[in-house]
């Protein structure tokens, strides 16, 4: 077996110099070859894991974010723990599975598997900053987790993920804050915290997220990807400043499960075939609008899914990618280090792309370069802040767009709700209710004739969409009026 200095050096994640200074290092040292290279700051310990682990044919957790229960943690001696740079996460009768730091230390690894018999002991590798966290949480076996608000965080974040939650809200009080979390659109409470470990949790929030931990007299946005109980997820993290502190709120998205087909989001007939017609066009601009957290992103991320073939070159332009998609070239307007937009699309255009997703319409900048992107031979996909599809047209007009700038482009505006699904007494997931326009030639030359847009017919009413779910057993009066108002059923 290959050395570790000569893996590094032959990945070119380090250099000559790098493998003698590290030598060097060792010889009053008994830490590891890696753990130098990373106290020296030549490597990153998420750098070394992928190395370390395909070296010892033994898998990686991530046990940053991980929640792990008192009973698991302290199923192991803090004695053996230190020793050992090891730790367990998951217990089961039969199983354990263990986080260690060093699994080519056959000694250690000996050790914990005679500890645990007979249970059978299955190694993961996990960074030992990581593991040494929870070697000093062992020390106390009296301390409760809830007390300790690393460990506090990685138990909302897990039970917000298990309850399939869409947000977490942390909103301070005077002398304590509140936790809440919002299932199936709505909000329930969570939990209350102290203010002490809520000093730092919203300090771990800003650090992972890549805010500025001094700044909080301004809003700020940020997000990070983070395993989580097996599963990816996206943390999208926003502050806003208030009188007794800043309030986060945290919104979760599981990337484990990929993107829906389209005929999977339970769309009512008539909205599927619909939405196949705009894609049918070859050219022109389509638009999704609709409140957050109403799933206009799912919808635009399954319509590309339908799309995406070998005939196609399909390029999306977000801030951040929320998804992955196999087959497609996305760019992230942060990490391409693209200021906007519609810098972004004056650059994608360069590549020829048939399809081109916009993650936002934000500016008029932007809607000037989607529009003649669409007038191009392109097909345009994005979303617009508005709340209906007439409002949307409003809304471009406030872009100080006229008319005879985004008609001509204009395929369709579609606006979607997700309501609660119910059985018996009983709410179980949500479904979308919809409202659209579509603009054919006609329609188009009309508005542009007249130079008025309340001529404008819906395809489809949300008060249509949901009489018809409401007729089905779908869901119920009450459900469509918490969503709508109160709206004539």
């Amino acid at each position: 077996m290959d050395r570790i200095g000569d893996v590094l050096l032959s990945s070119n994640m380090l250099n000559a110099q790098h493998i003698n200074t590290i030598i060097n290092s060792q010889k009053n040292s008994n830490d590891l070859f890696g753990e130098i290279a990373v106290k020296l700051g030549f490597l990153k310990e998420e750098n070394l894991l992928p190395i370390l682990s395909e070296r010892y044919n033994v898998p990686i957790a991530d046990i940053e974010f991980m929640y792990i229960d008192q009973n698991t943690l302290f199923s192991i001696d803090y004695e053996i723990a230190e020793k050992t740079q090891a730790v367990p996460f998951s217990i089961s009768n039969e199983h354990v599975k263990i986080a260690i730091a060093d699994p080519g230390n056959l000694q250690f690894v000996d050790l914990i598997t005679d500890y645990f018999l007979p249970k059978h002991v299955k190694f993961f590798i996990a960074k030992k900053s990581e593991i040494q966290k929870l070697i000093e949480i062992l020390k106390c076996k009296t301390c409760n987790f809830d007390n300790n608000p690393i460990m506090l965080l990685n138990k909302i974040i897990f039970e917000a993920v298990e309850k399939k939650c869409s947000d977490i809200h942390f909103e301070p009080c005077e002398n304590y804050v509140n936790i809440r979390i919002r299932v199936d659109g709505v909000l329930q409470v969570l939990q209350t915290i102290s203010c002490v470990a809520w000093d730092r949790i919203q300090a771990r929030l800003k650090l992972i997220s890549h805010l500025n931990i001094t700044e909080n007299r301004r809003p700020q946005s940020g997000h990070c990807r983070i395993q989580l109980g097996g599963k990816s997820i996206d943390l999208r993290i926003s502050t806003h400043p208030g009188i007794y502190g800043e309030s986060f709120v945290v919104r979760l998205f599981d990337l484990t499960n990929g993107i829906k087909n389209l005929n999977d989001l339970n769309f009512q007939k008539d909205d599927f075939l619909w939405l196949q017609k705009i894609l049918r066009h070859p050219q022109g601009i389509f638009l999704i609008v609709a409140p957050t957290g109403s799933g206009k992103t799912t919808t635009l991320y399954s319509l590309l899914k339908e799309i995406n073939t070998t005939t196609r070159n399909i390029m999306t332009l977000e801030d951040p990618v929320e998804y992955i998609i196999p087959g497609i070239r996305q760019l992230d307007l942060r990490e391409e280090g693209i200021l906007s937009f519609s810098d972004g699309v004056r650059s994608i255009l360069r590549q020829d792309p048939d399809v081109l997703l916009i993650g936002e319409i934000r500016d008029e900048k932007t809607a000037a370069s989607a529009l003649r992107a669409s007038l191009t031979g392109r097909l345009v996909l994005s979303t617009l802040h508005a709340s209906t599809p007439l409002e949307a047209l409003r809304r471009l007009m406030d872009l100080k767009l006229s008319l005879s700038d985004f008609v001509p482009s204009l395929i369709g505006i579609f606006s979607q709700r997700l309501v609660r699904y119910k059985i018996g007494n009983t709410y179980i997931g949500r479904f979308p209710i919809t409202e659209y326009i579509y603009f054919p030639q006609e329609v188009k030359e009309n508005i542009l004739k007249t130079n008025d847009i309340s001529q404008c017919k819906l395809d489809k009413s949300f008060i249509e969409s949901a009489k018809f779910a409401i007729s089905k057993n779908m869901t119920d009066g009450c459900e469509i009026k918490r969503m709508l108002g109160d709206v004539d059923l």
